[in-house]
């Protein structure tokens, strides 16, 4: 019993030792290292972000966390965050404080200028933006490339397309070949967006001159065709157009009816009706586009009669039907042109397909009613396309 008790009292004795010394060492910390109360000023900046207060919550974020290599990648996220929240304000306030940091490195800095130019851009300084955008081009790789993608961004806002043309350059050298095939199809609509401003003022060889470079970097663009075809009808070159505009097929037949009144009217100008009626006979005997199968009826009706057109029509519709054709079809029929209903139905109908979205981005599925090169929705070049509504095809 007695040494029980001994080992009892030695093991209470060491206990309070141990709870004497890290008391001890506790007030130690304290008297000759204050800290700030860290978690308390964090917790106040969260609330305030979390209720929409961004200004007095990048006062408390930055008192919380000093400024060094340790806690950057903290404020750089918080700089994002902001960003990302629409907050732009407050995120160019979060970077340039970390500027003015004389601690972080060269590299370090370059990040926070990074993050900086990301959101001049989003709050539409891009004046600023480019100012970085100049001093960042000789930084590390990896930063290089974010900003001249940052640049790219900015060029094409400003529409300034030989400059976003020099930076694709610059990016093609850098850039890993994932990322090559994009950056062609930019270049190649950047090159059509200066042809077809050289076409409006009948520059005709510079346009062409833009258009060989925009083939060069991606021979699929369907653009260059179609700006081919303006070009070479407006110089009366019309065989040429017709050749140009041929070449869709092979390049994406989905935009075939892009070019259509524009063959049809170089056939005509060189009065070449034989060829023009061959051309037809053969596009029928493909699989069309309703929206092209909807052109060639129209030509049909105004040339040909409303019977020949309602005879091809028929034909058609029992093999790819498609609400477009079943419309035409009824507003084509004779009794509803008689009956009051029926013409109601008809006006109604037409407002419909008039109205109805022709166009659709396959990147970010935005609806359009003409065709835009650039995505309005995910800002992508070459991604909107011709919607063919062939409801066989959607069956499947």
């Amino acid at each position: 019993m007695e040494f029980s008790n001994l080992i009892l009292l030695l093991l209470m004795f060491i206990a309070l030792a141990l709870a004497w010394y890290s008391g001890y060492k506790s007030q130690l910390k304290i008297k000759y290292f204050p800290q700030k109360n860290t978690n308390k000023d964090y917790s106040i900046g969260l609330n305030y972000l979390l209720n929409d207060e961004p200004d007095q919550s990048i006062d408390a974020f930055i008192s919380s966390l000093e400024i060094n290599s340790n806690t950057l990648e903290s404020h750089l996220a918080l700089g994002n965050l902001l960003r990302r929240r629409g907050k732009v304000d407050g995120s160019i306030a979060v970077y340039q404080k970390l500027l003015v940091n004389s601690q972080l490195n060269r590299t370090e800095l370059n990040l926070i200028k990074l993050g900086l130019v990301k959101s001049y851009v989003a709050a539409g300084l891009l004046d600023r933006a480019e100012k970085l955008i100049d001093e960042l081009k000789v930084a590390d790789t990896d930063i290089q490339i974010a900003v001249l993608n940052q640049g790219l961004t900015v060029y094409q806002l400003e529409k300034e397309w030989e400059k976003g043309i020099m930076v694709i350059t610059d990016l093609l050298k850098l850039c890993p070949l994932n990322q090559r095939e994009g950056l062609q199809i930019k270049a190649s609509h950047f090159y059509c967006e200066l042809a077809e401003k050289e076409l409006e003022f009948q520059h005709y060889n510079q346009a062409k001159d833009y258009l060989n470079k925009a083939v060069s970097m991606e021979k699929s663009n369907v653009r260059t065709s179609l700006v081919k075809g303006r070009i070479e009808f407006e110089q009366k070159n019309y065989k040429q157009a017709i050749k140009a505009l041929l070449k869709i097929s092979s390049q994406n037949a989905s935009y075939k009816a892009e070019a259509f009144d524009l063959i049809i009217a170089s056939y005509q100008a060189m009065d070449k009706q034989l060829k023009l009626n061959k051309y037809i006979e053969s596009s029928l005997q493909e699989r069309l586009s309703s929206s092209l199968l909807l052109l060639i009826i129209k030509y049909i009706k105004n040339t040909e009669g409303e019977e020949k057109a309602k005879e091809i029509l028929s034909q058609k519709i029992s093999t790819n039907p498609s609400i477009e054709l079943l419309g035409q079809a009824i507003m084509l029929n004779e009794k509803s042109k008689n009956d009051f209903i029926a013409i109601k139905f008809n006006e109604i109908l037409e407002e419909y397909l008039e109205n109805k979205s022709k166009y659709q981005c396959e990147n970010c599925g935005f609806d359009l009613k003409k065709l835009h090169w650039l995505c309005p929705g995910c800002n992508e070049w070459g991604k909107v396309k011709p919607i063919d509504s062939l409801l066989i095809e959607s069956a499947h």
